[in-house]
C-alpha cells in the first residue's frame, strides 16, 4: 500500500469519527439533535419559625410565660410580637409596653404604673397564653395569670402592620376563669353573647350575670371589684 492511500484512509477514519461525534455518520442517516430538557429553578424553601422554646431562650425572655407550641401563631413575628409583649408586662416595662397599646390603654397603663403594676407582677408565677380568633375574625390571644392558688384571666385583640404588632385590651371581669373551658377564646365570645341576651331581658325584676358578677334590679353587685389580676391594684391589667 503507497503512502498517498494510506493517507487517504487515515483521513476518511477521522471525517467519520467527528460525524459520529456530532450526530451524524459515515455515510448512514443522520440523526436529529436530541432536545435538552431545562429544569426550571426551584424557589428556595421558606424558612420556618422557630419553635416558642427557642424564641424564648434566644430572647432571653421571662421563663414564666408559658405558649404551647399548638397554640402559637404560624408566622414566627407574630410568635415574636406576644411573647415580647408579655414579657414587657412581666417586667412592668412601661416604655416597650407603650409602643405595643392602643391609644386608650396606654393611658390606663400610666395610671397602673403609679398604683404599683410592677409589685402585681412580681407576685404573678405563671402567664398562660392562648390565641385565637373573635366570630368576626380579629386575631385575640388570652393571658391566665396565676397567682398563688388564684388565676385571672386578660383577652387582648391583636391588630398586625407589617413587623409591628398593636394590643388592644378587651373586657375580661374578675372571675371569669371559672366560666370558661375547652376552646377558651371561641368560649369567651360565647360567654360574653349569652350575658349580652341576657342583660336585653325586658324583666326587671330577674336577676342576672354580667360581667362575671351578680346584679339585681336594685344595682347591688357581688362578686369581686378588681377587675385585674387578683390581689393586684384597683384595675389590674391594663385594660379594662
Amino acid at each position: 500500500m503507497n503512502q498517498s492511500k494510506k493517507i487517504k484512509i487515515i483521513l476518511t477514519s477521522i471525517v467519520c469519527s467527528v460525524s459520529v461525534l456530532f450526530g451524524g455518520g459515515c455515510g448512514g442517516e443522520e440523526k436529529a439533535p436530541s432536545k435538552v430538557v431545562q429544569e426550571r429553578p426551584k424557589a428556595p424553601p421558606r424558612p420556618q419559625a422557630r419553635t416558642v422554646e427557642k424564641l424564648v431562650e434566644s430572647l432571653s425572655l421571662d421563663p414564666r410565660i408559658q405558649l404551647d407550641e399548638l397554640e402559637a401563631p404560624k408566622s414566627e413575628v407574630q410568635r415574636i410580637a406576644i411573647l415580647t409583649f408579655f414579657d414587657a408586662m412581666l417586667r412592668a416595662d412601661a416604655e416597650s409596653l407603650k409602643n405595643m397599646l392602643s391609644f386608650n390603654d396606654q393611658l390606663e397603663l400610666d395610671a397602673m404604673m403609679k398604683d404599683g403594676l410592677s409589685s402585681s407582677m412580681d407576685e404573678v408565677s405563671l402567664v398562660i397564653l392562648k390565641t385565637g380568633a373573635s366570630p368576626e375574625g380579629e386575631p385575640c390571644v388570652m393571658a391566665i395569670y396565676e397567682i398563688g392558688l388564684k388565676y385571672q384571666v386578660q383577652l387582648w385583640y391583636i391588630k398586625n402592620s407589617g413587623q409591628s404588632s398593636t394590643f388592644t385590651a378587651v373586657e375580661t371581669p374578675p372571675h371569669l376563669v371559672d366560666k370558661l373551658s375547652g376552646k377558651w377564646i371561641e368560649n369567651y365570645f360565647e360567654w360574653k353573647s349569652k350575658q349580652t341576651e341576657i342583660a336585653q331581658q325586658p324583666d326587671e325584676d330577674s336577676s342576672y350575670a354580667l360581667a362575671g358578677e351578680q346584679t339585681s334590679s336594685s344595682g347591688s353587685q357581688g362578686g369581686g371589684t378588681n377587675p385585674g389580676i387578683p390581689g393586684g391594684p384597683p384595675g389590674g391589667l391594663p385594660g379594662r
